[in-house]
């Protein structure tokens, strides 16, 4: 993967948990604040949670976004 997109996103999150930013961020090939803030929109629309400083998780809401596009 080469961005951070909102898909990218949940897919890492789905499939490796609860992940630190800056993991994510080298998986991504993406700037930790560039990821931070993707994070942040995916929480406020309910996708991911934050569960402590700078480890998100993806929600069960998140899941099922993942499901549909898949389909």
């Amino acid at each position: 993967m080469t961005n951070c997109s909102s898909r990218g996103l949940l897919v890492l999150l789905d499939e490796r948990g609860p992940t630190e930013v800056t993991s994510l961020a080298a998986s991504l090939e993406a700037h930790p604040m560039t990821v931070t803030s993707e994070c942040r929109d995916l929480q406020s629309d309910g996708l991911v949670r934050q569960i402590s400083g700078g480890v998100y998780r993806i929600t069960e809401d998140g899941r099922q976004q993942l499901r549909a596009q898949s389909e």
